[in-house]
């Protein structure tokens, strides 16, 4: 899922870790989202953990994977290729998230990666997300964009409410 700073990109990956359960959140940028999260109802099985550099990134999916969590939601996973324009920054994580979706319990696991678009609109590592996920979302203030259909979904201070 991809879209500019401010439209819901954040709360939509907390909102489907709480909800799904047995989840990692991995925050590459910052740590405000420790704040959404204490407004929101918390869950045991939902782990949050900051991962600023490319190797705590990885320690994080594979800690995932040996506590068997069947989620793992990064948010923004492209912010260190933005800065550093390495494609092994990039790269590697997104090996280890496809490795995670594949092989976990009944091959059933899930990774929501969450894309930073640049100042012109375009997503930095665009060809790494359309050969790394399996479906591309588009996020604007509201809506969710992606293959031939449309979701509309409010912010609430209880989470989102929409087609989620």
């Amino acid at each position: 899922m991809y879209g500019e700073a401010g439209t819901g990109k954040t709360i939509i990956g907390i909102h489907v870790s709480l909800e799904l359960g047995n989840s990692l959140y991995i925050s590459t940028k910052d740590s405000s989202y420790k704040a959404r999260v204490e407004k929101l109802k918390g869950r045991p099985d939902v782990y949050f953990t900051h991962a600023p550099t490319q190797p705590e990134m990885i320690s994080a999916i594979l800690k995932a994977s040996q506590m068997g969590l069947q989620l793992i939601v990064i948010d923004p996973v492209n912010y260190l290729y933005k800065i550093s324009r390495r494609k092994k920054d990039l790269e590697l994580p997104l090996i280890l998230c496809q490795r995670f979706s594949k092989n976990g319990i009944n091959r059933n696991n899930k990774v929501l990666l969450l894309w930073d678009v640049s100042g012109n609109n375009r997503v930095a590592g665009e060809l790494f997300m359309r050969r790394f996920s399996d479906e591309v979302l588009r996020i604007t203030k509201g809506e969710i964009i992606g293959n031939l259909r449309v979701c509309k979904f409010r912010i609430l201070d209880s989470g989102v409410l929409g087609c989620l």
